[in-house]
């Protein structure tokens, strides 16, 4: 148990998300990625301190400020994270498990032998209803009990629309995005776990712009006490994603030697805002938060050990929890 310092970043306002990519990759996606907010922090501390835009990358580049996120958080301040790949729901009863490793059964990934994963009942199983859990929750399972309510309280309101990218005004072959608006509950908004601040770049901010219109969003920060980052002792444990990551090989990271099993949701492809080029910047795919490793032993790489990820660690992509499996 320890106490963390965390950024609640409440929107005043609707606050929309371009997902940048063809229509004709439509993925379902529940947060928008770190670079997102990692852009608009440092846009407001830019403007604040005066600074270039090659001065911002540099402090980017060094990892001055790191957080973990985005979560949810509603009016109470009750942080809430997606809800992890490893739990399923029965269809008809609505009980939920949680999967374990099945040694009889293995496949083949990339060359990589892994084992499959089971569940106490097999039949009617689907994805949870419910697309979050709270931390409470998440403290529960952490250490291997499954204590996860049926509740699913509106913390926003979702809507999507189309939008058309346009070249010269004239509409570009196949480019049509998704957007997402959110608009929360009052009082509600995003949360990330602050890592580290070398700067003190969040106590100088109070306002931040978010979305695709640029609207206001509030900044608070508070402490709260938490078991999430506690280590499990296990030989054999759960790594659980609280951000992306983004692997040179899809689902499978290049040193993958201690993986013996995965439970990740569909990649997605995300993309950000270009602030240099003012434009949207480069799309990829990662393997999404709420996506679970089971690792045997140490990392092969000792890097993985803080972000497991194989690029984008200065946005803190790769950022996970131990959990017992």
């Amino acid at each position: 148990m320890k106490k963390i310092k965390t950024l609640f970043i409440k929107p005043v306002d609707w606050v929309g998300f371009r997902k940048s990519k063809t229509f004709s990759h439509a993925e379902e996606t529940i947060f928008p990625n770190p670079k997102t907010f990692y852009g608009a922090i440092m846009t407001a501390y830019m403007r604040k301190k005066n600074l270039t835009q090659e001065e911002i990358e540099q402090i980017i580049k060094d990892k001055k400020l790191k957080i973990i996120g985005p979560f949810l958080t509603d009016s109470e301040s009750n942080i809430y994270f997606r809800m992890p790949a490893i739990i399923k729901q029965n269809d008809i009863t609505k009980e939920f498990y949680k999967g374990e490793i099945d040694e009889t059964f293995t496949f083949n990934l990339n060359g990589k032998e892994l084992y499959g994963i089971k569940y106490k009942s097999m039949r009617n199983l689907k994805e949870p209803e419910k697309t979050y859990i709270s931390l409470n929750e998440l403290e529960e399972l952490k250490k291997g009990n499954l204590k996860i309510s049926n509740d699913n309280s509106e913390i926003y309101f979702k809507e999507e629309k189309i939008g058309i990218a346009l070249e010269n005004r004239k509409a570009m072959e196949g480019m049509l995005y998704s957007y997402s608006y959110f608009r929360f509950i009052d009082d509600a908004g995003f949360a990330f776990f602050i890592e580290r601040d070398e700067l003190n770049i969040l106590n100088e901010i109070e306002i931040i712009t978010l979305g695709t219109k640029g609207k206001m969003a509030k900044i608070e920060i508070k402490e709260i006490e938490t078991s999430i980052f506690d280590p499990i002792i296990d030989t054999q444990k759960g790594l659980l994603l609280l951000t992306p990551a983004y692997f040179e090989d899809g689902v499978k990271p290049i040193f993958d030697s201690n993986i013996i099993a995965i439970a990740n949701y569909k990649p997605e492809t995300i993309g950000y805002w270009d602030l240099k080029n003012n434009h949207p910047g480069e799309q990829f795919k990662v393997v999404p938060s709420g996506s679970v490793y089971v690792i045997k032993g140490d990392f092969e790489k000792e890097n993985y050990k803080i972000n497991f990820t194989d690029k984008y660690d200065e946005y803190n992509f790769g950022k996970y929890i131990e959990i017992k499996i």
